[in-house]
């Protein structure tokens, strides 16, 4: 397989332009997030390069030039912490934690920042085996809200309409009734993922809730592992605590004594002089004050990533509740219906627009709709389907009973020419009375 090819058809993430093919809880996860964490990293990393991030104290013998070796030496090759509030003897039985982090702290947040986007990309790239661009119906939906010309709305809301109904109208969609639920979905799934051929009516649906938990997933991972860094305990009390420090000014307070974002920490280095096989071992106390900068960082990470995890999961029982509850989904769809009939009279109808055609994933689509472009748009587009849809099924019931009444027809024919040949004498008439008194 050619590689390049291969990269060419990865999909591609437009960060400052506007993508309509999700809500406002993916674009906090994938956008928001994302470039927050992006400004972070170039705040560290110019205060790095433009600053010393760290100065240590030498012994009054050093020059100049051997302070600069000694302060890079000790960035480069790590330092280690220990708590100088304790005693010397408990200090020389304390095992030394050693920091080989703090360098690449920008790293580390372009690393946070693509798990962020490693979401979007599964959605982005597995959709495509659904076979309907969503973010080309979104942005032909927009269009429609933004185009004046009635004649452009017309042939915009004939495009959509025949792009819906090409979809959901796919009979492959209909659901077989001689398998399981559960081994329907596993069925489609497996179409979807592996063969690149779409046969599953719920394969968007369940597509978007799944990105959904890796977004889940990624946030709950990155706050527990911010909350080690930040030394909090998984307790209920003290998450309680630490919600109420986010009101007040506490939570932006250093720990001076922080193990994994320590101001002050030790480093040990060795001297070779001519005239000495071993040379002379030092240890300084050099001060961090990039860490400064990083506690408090992570500190406005956390509060965010807790605010971003709490919408996302609220965002995911949202649609959730749609998949478990069908009665939701229908009146959600009825509602934006606009008939001239009332909702009793053509209930029939309207229950097979629901459940039969729409199914999940024409649900899924017009509630996206109704997210990024609103209940407008959405109304319009879902009254002209199922105008639609009545019309192709007045059409379907004609055929039908212009099929049955030429079978009835064919039928009576050759029943009526069965009863001629056996009634039809020899003199050629019609009826044969003698035979037909006989009969009787």
């Amino acid at each position: 397989m050619d590689i390049l090819n291969a990269f060419n058809r990865l999909p591609t993430i437009s960060y400052f332009g506007v993508r309509r093919d999700d809500d406002f809880a993916d674009r906090l996860n994938y956008k928001y997030t994302v470039g927050l964490l992006i400004l972070f990293s170039i705040i560290v990393a110019s205060k790095q390069f433009s600053n010393d991030p760290i100065q240590c104290w030498v012994p009054a013998i050093f020059t100049r030039n051997y302070e600069i070796y000694v302060s890079n030496y000790c960035w480069i090759h790590n330092t280690y912490h220990i708590n100088i509030s304790e005693p010397q003897m408990q200090r020389a039985h304390e095992k030394r934690y050693v920091l080989r982090y703090y360098q690449f702290v920008p790293f580390i947040l372009l690393l946070q920042a693509l798990f962020y986007v490693l979401p979007r990309l599964f959605w982005r790239s597995f959709s495509r085996h659904s076979g309907i661009d969503v973010r080309n119906i979104m942005e032909a939906a927009h269009s429609l809200k933004s185009v004046k010309r009635f004649h452009k709305q017309k042939s915009i809301m004939g495009y959509l309409v025949s792009l819906m109904h090409q979809y959901v109208g796919d009979p492959r969609k209909r659901l077989k009734q001689q398998h399981s639920k559960v081994n329907r979905y596993l069925y489609g799934l497996f179409h979807c993922f592996f063969r690149s051929s779409n046969v599953f009516n719920s394969y968007l649906f369940l597509l978007y809730l799944l990105t959904k938990v890796i977004f889940i997933l990624n946030n709950f991972i990155q706050v527990y592992a911010i909350r080690l860094l930040l030394e909090e305990k998984w307790t209920v009390n003290q998450t309680l605590k630490g919600f109420q420090n986010i009101f007040t000014t506490g939570i932006l307070r250093t720990n001076p004594v922080s193990k994994f974002f320590p101001k002050i920490s030790m480093c040990d280095f060795r001297i070779i002089e001519p005239n000495s096989d071993e040379g002379h071992k030092y240890t300084v106390q050099c001060v961090l004050t990039i860490n400064v900068y990083n506690e408090q960082i992570f500190t406005l990470l956390y509060i965010w990533m807790h605010f971003v995890l709490v919408i996302t999961v609220y965002d995911f029982l949202s649609w959730l509740i749609f998949l478990i509850l069908p009665r939701l989904r229908y009146s959600f769809l009825i509602k934006r219906i606009q008939t001239q009939h009332s909702v009793a009279t053509v209930r029939a109808g309207m229950q097979a627009f629901v459940y039969d055609y729409l199914q999940h994933d024409g649900f899924f689509i017009f509630r996206l709709i109704y997210a990024n472009v609103g209940d407008d748009v959405t109304t319009n587009i879902l009254t002209n389907l199922w105008k639609n849809f009545q019309r192709a099924d007045k059409s379907a019931m004609t055929e039908n009973t212009t099929a049955n009444i030429g079978a009835t027809i064919s039928l009576t024919g050759a029943d009526s020419n069965g009863v001629h040949g056996r009634h039809e004498g020899p003199e050629g008439s019609i009826f044969d009375y003698s035979k037909t008194s006989t009969n009787l």
